[in-house]
């Protein structure tokens, strides 16, 4: 599966959004894991208990961005989608990689 760093908008006040969110989150993740929807959100991202009422991020798996539109279907109207397509870098596996390299002094 391909990696996305999707910018989340809201289009009504946040915490409507975060309201339906967690309204539907518990079988959103089941669906998500079970392969009922077709993308599948890894990590979010929300910096609204920190002042930033204006975007949340979210990093999915899907095989093209309009899987996330579908998967979150039930938001269409309090929120957009604006999904890019990135690779990952773990920097503790290369942080790993480098300790393991290094010659004792």
């Amino acid at each position: 599966m391909k990696k996305y760093i999707a910018m989340h908008t809201y289009t009504v006040n946040p915490p409507e959004v975060w309201k339906l969110l967690g309204d539907v989150a518990s079988q959103m993740a089941i669906d998500m894991a079970t392969g009922v929807l077709p993308a599948k959100c890894i990590k979010t991202w929300n910096p609204l208990p920190h002042g930033r009422a204006d975007h949340f991020f979210c990093l999915w798996e899907a095989e093209k961005p309009e899987d996330i539109v579908t998967s979150l279907a039930k938001f269409k109207d309090v929120l957009t989608v604006d999904a890019l397509q990135v690779d990952e870098i773990d920097w503790a596996v290369l942080t790993e990689a480098a300790m393991a390299s290094r010659v004792p002094a």
